[in-house]
């Protein structure tokens, strides 16, 4: 993985826009001149160690020229395609890429499998051409104003490449709402988001963007489909999809927590892996509750693996800062110091890793599924009748040692007198729309994105209108946005094996009823696991990889909390003071669980205070 930058206009004397974020790419960093546009990149090298492979990287006719973040990883059965026809000079896959959208154009991306961000550039008819992966494992940011055009991995980039960029009050909005600023929208107003599955051609100052896939055109396509005929579709998919991303020049290895997504993943390493493989595992230090060290040390002496068990002493006040730093806008979900931590240990020993994200998404995991299976049970019930029962659970007092349960059942009541979107928006959601507007003190205005989403899923089966929903949001978003800026702030590489597109489409297109079975979640995995992996961990309650933010705001944090939520940081930022007092009270007394409210609170003070806005 790496970042890409490029630029058509001259920037401010002394710019930093190539070493602003070489931890991107330790291994190479450079930037050329190229008709109208100037482009860069910074490598960490994984396929073809070579300085051949150094980018931007040129065609052979010297008419095309290309920056790429990520890996294709079937690009060696693209080549054999292409090898009759151009003189590949490198074993990269950068160079398929090229030359694939120099023979397709747009209808190269239909051959990738990956995870990918990229630009060609046309040199001698002036056209610059960029895409994004489907489900946007790699991020891909840019600015266009009048003439100007500029595009990079990181919002930094566009910092230093122009002057003058402005606060964007409705994402500010959102992210309290979600705790992160959703694609299309940034922090700042001039810079946006390439959303997931688009591409797009910038020729003659105009800039036109085309959707490309989408998992919405899968749904219900195999319903009628044998369970025995889909377990050896999922057994190859998985396979397969594993393999392809095992293949690297460095040391490799995989994330492991002891659940069913990270087994998963193991289980068919082992299988294609001459050697033990490596594995990593989280723990925390003083915080049992949140440790899965234990399974994770069965599941590695299951599969004989070289293993390696992590535990961490997280000094959340130093890690705050730099957390920040990397995620160039406001971020709330403090999972990502995990991730940072996580990589920057294992960096030790590899410098890839496979992981489980996106699992939950695809195989029907979250709690909220089931709650869309409970919902549909009682959406005859008259609203009216939750109205009233409403203020009865209002009363019930909320775990804030990091038990959702009962928050989990209240928000669910409460939502049960809403039209469906809005239900299903308050389900993922914090920060409610009536409490921003008392935060801010004044009407807060923003785009409710999720329930946007969640309207357009074209399907009445909640289980697939949900997982979709949470592919386009909470996923791109969420998960893999602090994935890549975690991992890449180490120079490391994580690869999501669980999210091929493949599989999106294959768990898309067959019943709901395989993700949750008999109160089963998962339930077409673990069936395929069955007997592969031990029962005892197919068969455990899921956990997650959850920070015990109840212990860090009493401790690590509690200088944050009363400097940064003080009345006078408060009222600087023209929130109101006595709202953020209530959620202090609420949190402390047991009441409401508002870790995450006022965490979010403390990352936008901080955000603040290093962008002077």
């Amino acid at each position: 993985m790496c970042g890409i930058i490029g630029f058509n206009f001259e920037v401010p004397a002394g710019s930093n826009y190539l070493s602003i974020a070489d931890y991107r790419g330790p291994d190479n960093s450079s930037s050329h001149p190229y008709g109208s546009f100037t482009l860069g990149h910074n490598r960490l090298s994984i396929i073809d160690l070579t300085e051949e492979a150094n980018q931007p990287f040129v065609s052979a006719c010297s008419n095309f020229v290309i920056v790429f973040n990520g890996e294709v990883y079937n690009y060696k059965e693209i080549r054999k395609k292409l090898v009759s026809k151009y003189a590949f000079r490198t074993n990269s896959d950068t160079e398929v890429i090229l030359y694939n959208y120099i023979e397709k154009k747009e209808k190269c991306l239909e051959d990738f499998i990956g995870m990918f961000a990229f630009t060609v550039y046309d040199i001698k008819n002036d056209v610059l051409f960029g895409a994004r992966d489907r489900l946007g494992i790699k991020p891909f940011v840019y600015y266009q104003n009048g003439k100007q055009f500029a595009f990079a991995s990181e919002i930094k980039v566009i910092k230093e490449l122009v002057n003058g960029l402005t606060l964007n009050k409705e994402a500010i909005g959102q992210y309290l709402r979600y705790l992160y600023v959703p694609s299309p929208n940034s922090v700042y107003q001039e810079v946006k988001k390439l959303e997931p599955a688009h591409y797009f051609f910038y020729q003659k100052d105009e800039l036109k963007i085309t959707k490309y896939w989408d998992p919405i055109d899968f749904i219900g396509l195999k319903t009628t489909a044998k369970e025995e005929n889909l377990l050896e579709e999922l057994d190859d998919l998985l396979n397969d999809a594993v393999q392809l991303r095992m293949i690297a020049d460095v040391e490799l290895g995989s994330f492991l927590s002891g659940g069913i997504d990270s087994s998963t993943i193991l289980y068919y390493m082992a299988k294609n892996s001459n050697k033990p493989i490596n594995t990593f595992t989280l723990g925390f230090a003083g915080a049992d509750k949140y440790d899965e060290t234990s399974d994770a040390k069965k599941m590695a002496a299951h599969f004989n693996t070289n293993h390696h068990e992590i535990i961490i002493h997280p000094n959340v006040a130093d890690l705050l800062p730099k957390m920040v730093r990397h995620f160039n806008e406001p971020f709330g979900n403090p999972t990502a110091i995990l991730i940072h931590e996580l990589t920057r240990e294992t960096k030790k020993y590899a410098t890839v890793a496979l992981a489980g994200d996106g699992g939950d998404e695809i195989f029907g995991g979250y709690p909220r599924y089931e709650a869309a299976l409970l919902y549909d049970k009682i959406k005859f019930v008259p609203r009216v009748f939750w109205k009233i029962l409403n203020p009865f659970f209002k009363i019930i007092s909320e775990d804030t040692s990091g038990n959702h349960k009962f928050r989990r059942i209240k928000t669910f009541v409460n939502s049960l007198t809403k039209p469906l979107d809005e239900m299903y928006e308050d389900w993922v959601g914090y920060y409610s729309v009536k409490e921003i507007n008392e935060l801010f003190k004044v009407q807060q205005d923003f785009q409710k994105l999720v329930a946007e989403v969640f309207k357009t899923i074209p399907t009445n089966d909640l289980i697939i209108k949900t997982s979709i929903t949470d592919l386009k949001t909470f996923l791109v978003n969420n998960l893999l946005y602090y994935g890549d800026a975690m991992s890449m702030a180490n120079s490391f590489e994580v690869r999501v094996p669980l999210i091929d597109h493949r599989i999106v489409e294959f768990m898309t297109s067959i019943s709901s009823d395989y993700r949750i079975k008999n109160g089963q979640t998962k339930y077409l995995m673990k069936k395929l696991l069955s007997g592969k992996v031990p029962d005892a961990i197919i068969n455990k309650p899921k956990l997650g990889l959850n920070p015990p933010m109840g212990m860090w705001l009493k401790d690590d944090l509690k200088g944050f909390v009363s400097t940064y939520l003080s009345k006078e940081s408060v009222e600087k930022r023209g929130l109101n003071y006595e709202f953020v007092s209530k959620l202090l009270k609420e949190h402390h007394s047991g009441k409401r669980d508002r870790s995450l409210y006022l965490w979010s609170l403390i990352v936008l003070e901080e955000w603040h205070r290093q962008n002077s806005i």
